[in-house]
């Protein structure tokens, strides 16, 4: 038994072994977890997945829906991977759960991600809610969320990241995300390549499932003014890409309630995602942890024209690093450094490298690793309160 938060957080975070899914399944199974939840949506994707659940939260909560989410990974503390319209976990309910999973824990030798998949179904499963909006891990074929049985599936862009344990080729990439459709259950994707598109189309197929093919507007003016079901929406304070994210929300939202367009606006207008293009003065931080975020960031640096920029970047040594950095080659950057036993770097840290920075530049971009903007976020809400 814990008696204090930290020390939890300390033993779960420092369980590694991981199972494979159908052990797992298994696991879920053997000790009696609810996996069959009232309106449970299951989310995949390369990008987009957790601004696509922060949209789709936002929409429902401003109908008058009480919704669970679960995102990964975290981005402040451990709890605020599992919420409730918007409000993390709290240390006494996850320290409850925590205890009360410990004996399956160490019985069954569980990993950090499959013991938050179980405080999630575990904490949902206590709570009223309306809709839970659950995000996978990595891919969806295999990942430990995909116990789940969800009404409908959600499919963000595709591309190229966790080749070493997805695959290669888009195909196989499209192939491993497509593994949370559910038969008889929708799916929804944006227009995306064609063979991506084939492999949704034959998994549907198989599963006797329907897959529906969202539209988007190409934008390029900031604010960014889009149309999703005959309305025209607005959308600020994010990167430009955020448009395909939210009409793929509004969509998804447009076939369990019923809209009120001017709520959905209100729920544009209140969308805030850590990490994603978010603005401390005249430094912004977004996680382009792969080469399609980097293109999109670049995007919506030209979009929003912003003018004297340096870019600071980081990321592991599973990412296509060098296609990333010759992507950014028109702007000047900086390779910095942060704690990170993954991380093989000598560069300089990313702190010293802000106090080299500032006040030579306008504006300040900060990219890569997801763990790498959490870690440079965590500092800047300290250091500038």
């Amino acid at each position: 038994m814990f008696t204090n938060i930290e020390e939890a957080l300390e033993y779960i975070e420092s369980k590694r072994t991981k199972r494979t899914f159908k052990q797992f399944q298994e696991i879920v199974n053997k000790y009696g977890f609810n996996t069959h939840q009232k309106n449970m949506i299951h989310i995949a994707g390369t990008n987009g997945k957790g601004s696509t659940t922060n949209f789709i939260k936002e929409i429902l909560m401003k109908h008058g829906y009480t919704v669970g989410t679960f995102t990964s990974p975290y981005m402040v503390v451990h709890n605020d991977r599992i919420c409730i319209n918007g409000e993390m976990i709290s240390d006494y309910e996850l320290l409850k759960i925590i205890n009360e999973l410990v004996n399956i824990i160490e019985t069954e030798k569980l990993s950090m991600f499959e013991i938050d998949v179980l405080i999630m179904l575990r904490y949902f499963d206590e709570q009223d809610l309306d809709y839970r909006i659950i995000e996978t891990g990595i891919g969806g074929l295999h990942d430990k969320t995909n116990v789940i049985d969800s009404i409908s599936s959600v499919i963000t862009n595709i591309g190229y990241d966790h080749q070493f344990m997805l695959g290669d080729s888009l195909e196989e990439i499209a192939l491993q995300k497509a593994g949370i459709i559910k038969p008889h259950k929708p799916c929804y994707t944006t227009k995306q390549e064609d063979r991506i598109i084939d492999v949704f189309n034959q998994v549907c197929k198989r599963n006797n499932s329907k897959l529906h093919i969202v539209d988007i507007d190409d934008v390029i003016e900031y604010p960014y003014y889009f149309s999703c079901l005959d309305y025209v929406y607005k959308l600020e304070n994010c990167g430009g890409y955020q448009v395909k994210n939210a009409t793929l929300a509004i969509t998804v939202c447009n076939d369990l309630i019923k809209l009120d367009n001017k709520l959905v606006q209100e729920a544009l207008d209140s969308f805030r995602w850590p990490g994603r293009f978010e603005c401390f003065n005249n430094i912004y931080i977004d996680g382009a942890h792969n080469v399609d975020g980097i293109l999109a960031l670049i995007q919506t640096l030209k979009d929003r024209q912003l003018e004297d920029v340096i870019i600071i970047f980081s990321a592991l040594g599973d990412k296509d690093v060098d296609k990333m950095l010759e992507l950014l080659k028109d702007y000047p950057v900086i390779q910095a450094s942060f704690e990170d036993e993954r991380l093989k770097s000598d560069a300089l840290d990313f702190k010293d490298v802000f106090n080299q920075v500032q006040g030579n530049y306008k504006n300040i971009v900060v990219t890569g690793s997801l763990h790498f903007i959490s870690a440079v976020r965590k500092y800047l809400k300290n250091y500038l309160g």
